[in-house]
């Protein structure tokens, strides 16, 4: 197990973009999305990181918004907003162009409806994870457009959720929601698994997770959690990077570490991938 812990130094060396979002994701080729909920619009970096294509602005309308509050786009087919005030997942091609909308507020099915989603993420099996803000607790819907599952609820027990904001599929298809201050994992099925460091955490504000790690940004630190839930180190932002403020959103791509913050987007390589190649 590696166990490294970096000062500003590391993070230094950083590519800064100011601009303003709320929001960010990776998409395989390295294409770079934003979404920017104060203004209701969704953007594409290209890999050089200049802008090229936006959408939105506030709308109930196909392709605009109503204070979106996530997006996701890591397949680099499949681009999903989860538009919060409009109680529904919007899903764009990787050029932006619209495809489909997903709701179930009006179900007659009160254990399918979700309202106000605060975030959404694709499984590699095809179902969709949505944070369901109006209810606390998770939805997931199979490829159909069918809610298969509903977990973290006030039945959930222990793997109950109280504030959930951000979801993440990590190592193993494990499910990671951010919860207030907790860390939650889940089973692909919905079971509770761990609260995960749940004393480390003062006020975690996003979440990374892809197939080898979990990423937490928690005020001016950054954690990384191996797939076997190692603790691999952590990184106290400074120098250049440090400039883009409280860390909202973060992405990872071929050993780089994409940051948005208050002020800006940070790039830059990820430390604890080098030092386990070096």
């Amino acid at each position: 197990m590696v166990q490294l812990f970096l000062t500003g130094g590391a993070a230094g060396q950083a590519v800064i973009v100011p601009m303003e979002g709320t929001n960010l994701d990776v998409d395989l080729y390295g294409t770079v999305y934003i979404l920017d909920a104060q203004s209701a619009t969704l953007r594409i970096l290209n890999t050089d990181l200049h802008p090229t294509t936006v959408i939105g602005g506030p709308g109930w309308e196909e392709g605009r918004f109503d204070h979106p509050a996530a997006v996701w786009a890591r397949n680099g087919l499949d681009i999903f907003v989860a538009d919060y005030g409009n109680h529904r997942i919007q899903r764009f091609d990787r050029q932006l162009a619209f495809v489909s909308s997903l709701s179930t507020r009006e179900s007659e099915d009160s254990e399918e409806r979700f309202g106000y989603p605060k975030d959404v993420a694709l499984s590699r099996l095809g179902d969709l994870f949505v944070v369901d803000g109006e209810n606390q607790r998770i939805v997931k819907i199979d490829g159909m457009s069918k809610v298969e599952q509903i977990f973290g609820g006030f039945d959930a027990g222990s793997g109950k959720l109280n504030q959930p904001s951000r979801i993440a599929i990590g190592p193993s298809d494990r499910v990671y929601v951010l919860d207030g201050s907790r860390i939650m994992v889940y089973d692909v099925f919905g079971n509770f698994l761990i609260s995960l460091y749940e004393h480390m955490w003062k006020a975690p504000a996003a979440l990374y997770a892809d197939a080898e790690r979990v990423i937490v940004a928690d005020d001016a630190k950054l954690f990384w959690v191996g797939p076997d839930h190692e603790l691999l180190g952590q990184l106290q932002l400074g120098g250049e990077a440090g400039s883009i403020g409280n860390v909202r959103g973060i992405a990872h791509h071929k050993r780089k570490l994409f940051l948005l913050g208050e002020n800006g987007l940070a790039v830059l390589v990820d430390p604890f991938t080098q030092v386990e190649n070096d």
